[in-house]
């Protein structure tokens, strides 16, 4: 039951996290103006491509240990490669720091903030990914609860002192994970070792090979996140802050749920990498129960329809964008757990870049038609759900391909479901929506209740890794 085990660790401490950013995301714009909260969603968008810039080295830490233990590691040489990470994400926030005081024209706070960002979050990723190679989720765990607590503490006392700026929020922010940082220090302590000699002629081999594997990888979540982010782009370009913080806020409570996806993704890679179990079996077992749990999950829309408008009015214009954003999580679900994980496991880092690439390209596209020429909002908010719908279908394609499973079917009533589900709730009356999302729902849950009780079977068998 080992697999269960990891993956409560990682539920109850993303539990935790989902908690404290539904603190942030609901919270905070009662007490701040929706400018200053499109600036702190704007820090929170560049942020998320920091972890570019250690050009896949932890990446590569990752995908190359992933499923090793405490003994096979090199504690020199890990240490000494830790050492030599830090120091190198010191420069690249030093040089974004001269950049923000010294050519920066606008919103130079944000600038200097992801300079300090640089060495304080990529070095609790790199933490966080020897936690995750060695399979310490327990350890993981703790990390991420310590992380949301002394994060939700900070931001209870901005509240507390009538301090409610966004300057404030990403300075406890950028606190939150540089006290994790220094305390994930201590939770590896039997794993780096300062005491004795560092090996820094087999860290400087292990470097090239960790970027030599990650750097396609980081290469493809780079673009997974520009996916996205062209069109985040795109909308902060054409229309207001005020806008893109109003966006920003659905797909925040859009994404709520993706915390648990890639909690189970997190535990899901080391776990293939020890199991015996044939991979048609094992992929076939896990997409029968998470197929069923993405679209059930998808009824959170319903509540947040009927009560984000009356705790947030200012938002409530926008939250009609939810129903095409709230599906867009069964497209990232599927291809985060089933698609980029065994991609992953297979070494398939080239064709999930490509395909990551390809996706990219049609994002983009779509960005400049809906964006710079037609100047349709409705039209850029769509493209976000086209575009994860694309990439989890070539994907799923791909990979069924490589592992010789039939995807037809469930691919067909996927996208069927998903559409219908959109039509319907921005078309019709939260009742009807509720009536038909149910009517099918029931009816696909009978049809597919033996291949649940199998894929319960297939993770009974992959817990025992």
């Amino acid at each position: 039951m080992k697999l269960l085990k990891n993956i409560s660790y990682t539920f109850s401490s993303n539990a935790l996290s989902i908690l404290v950013s539904i603190f942030i995301v609901l919270i905070i714009p009662k007490f701040i103006g929706v400018h200053e909260y499109g600036l702190w969603q704007l820090f929170i968008f560049y942020y998320g491509y920091v972890g570019v810039l250690h050009l896949g080295w932890a990446d590569g830490l990752f995908l190359r240990r992933g499923g090793q233990t405490v003994k096979e590691i090199n504690k020199e040489s890990i240490s000494a490669e830790t050492l030599m990470f830090i120091v190198f994400n010191c420069l690249i926030g030093f040089c974004i720091e001269l950049y923000g005081v010294f050519f920066a024209s606008h919103d130079i706070f944000i600038i200097l903030s992801l300079g300090f960002a640089v060495l304080i979050v990529n070095t609790r990723t790199w933490i966080t990914m020897i936690l995750q190679s060695i399979g310490d989720f327990k350890g993981y765990a703790i990390n991420l609860s310590a992380q949301s607590i002394v994060y939700l503490l900070l931001i209870i006392s901005i509240l507390f002192f009538k301090l409610a700026d966004y300057r404030f929020m990403i300075v406890a922010f950028l606190i939150s994970q540089m006290v994790t940082s220094i305390s994930g220090f201590y939770q590896l302590r039997g794993v780096l070792n300062y005491n004795s000699k560092l090996d820094f002629k087999d860290a400087f081999s292990e470097l090239k090979l960790n970027i030599g594997s990650g750097f396609k990888l980081m290469i493809a979540n780079f673009t997974a996140i520009l996916i996205i982010g062209v069109i985040r782009f795109g909308i902060q370009q054409k229309w207001s802050i005020s806008t893109f913080g109003k966006i920003s806020l659905v797909l925040s409570i859009a994404n709520f749920m993706m915390v648990f996806i890639n909690a189970v993704s997190l535990v899901l890679f080391p776990t293939l990498r020890r199991t015996k179990q044939i991979p048609k079996v094992t992929y076939e077992g896990i997409g029968n129960i998470l197929m069923p749990l993405l679209y059930l999950m998808m009824f959170i829309y319903f509540p947040i329809m009927l009560i984000i408008p009356q705790w947030l009015p200012k938002y409530a214009g926008a939250l009609r964008y939810a129903s095409i954003l709230m599906p867009m999580m069964v497209y990232q679900g599927k291809f985060e757990i089933l698609s980029n994980t065994f991609m992953k496991n297979f070494r398939m880092e080239a064709k999930l870049m490509t395909i990551n690439i390809i996706t990219l390209i049609i994002s983009v596209v779509l960005t400049i038609v809906n964006a710079y020429i037609l100047h349709n909002i409705n039209y850029v908010v769509f493209s976000i759900a086209f575009v994860m719908g694309i990439r989890s279908i070539m994907s799923e394609v791909v990979l069924s391909r490589k592992i010789k499973v039939k995807f037809i079917s469930e691919l067909l009533f996927e996208n069927i479901f998903i559409i219908g589900f959109m039509f319907f709730t921005w078309n019709y009356s939260i009742v009807i929506s509720i009536l038909g999302y149910l009517i099918v729902m029931v009816l696909y849950l009978l049809y597919k209740q033996k291949k649940i009780k199998d894929g319960m079977v297939t993770l009974k068998n992959l817990s025992l890794y």
